[in-house]
């Protein structure tokens, strides 16, 4: 309420408070330094093979593990998974 008060005491002051907030606000926002495309490293990879007519089983031996023995000489790789369907290698 104070600050009520004080603005129908004295327009002037209130109204160069005011001003003075918005010109900090705007000299504020324009040295804001804000990166709009960041460098970003995505962490994941999927390779996914097509062995149509093969059992899991088949294109796990035939397929999954031989992409894992090139896949895994590769440095800086934390995780290595792979999932074997009918027909298909993730």
């Amino acid at each position: 309420m104070w600050f009520t008060r004080v603005s129908l005491q004295n327009p002037v002051f209130a109204t160069m408070i005011m001003l003075a907030i918005t010109v900090l606000g705007l000299f504020s926002y324009q040295r804001l330094q804000v990166d709009q495309f960041p460098s970003i490293d995505f962490p994941v990879i999927v390779v996914v093979t097509d062995y149509p007519g093969a059992s899991p089983e088949i294109v796990e031996t035939e397929v999954s593990k031989k992409i894992e023995e090139g896949v895994n000489s590769i440095a800086g790789i934390n995780a290595l998974t792979s999932k074997s369907y009918e027909g298909q290698s993730r």
